[in-house]
């Protein structure tokens, strides 16, 4: 698998079992992948040392050259008309078996009418 920008457009090869696919975009360009993408590399005590010195720079939009009317809360192109709160979740039902869970737990999924 290959990923590659050039100019305006993206190519991606994806190589399945038995054969590869090669698609191309124009950018800008949504590209999503799986867990497989690589292997990870995990830092050593070196690295983790090195991480913990190293400054975090912070850009502005007028550091990138991005106009504020373009991006976050003005720049949306959609609109959350409500939010609200997920109930929590109650207690299942517990069935002890005596010797009579497999007709308990027929008995319980018919009440709830899943069979």
């Amino acid at each position: 698998s290959s990923l590659t920008v050039d100019g305006g457009r993206l190519t991606a090869r994806r190589d399945a079992d038995t054969y590869s696919e090669t698609v191309e975009a124009a950018l800008p360009a949504v590209v999503s992948v799986t867990d497989q993408i690589n292997e990870p590399r995990y830092p050593n005590f070196k690295g983790i040392i090195a991480a913990k010195r190293k400054s975090i720079t912070t850009l502005s939009l007028a550091d990138i050259g991005v106009d504020p009317s373009q991006v976050g809360h003005a720049g949306s192109w959609t609109t959350v008309t409500s939010a609200e709160e997920r109930p929590p979740r109650t207690a299942g039902t517990i069935i002890t078996d005596e010797g009579d869970a497999g007709i308990k737990l027929v008995d319980f999924l018919a009440a709830q009418k899943l069979l």
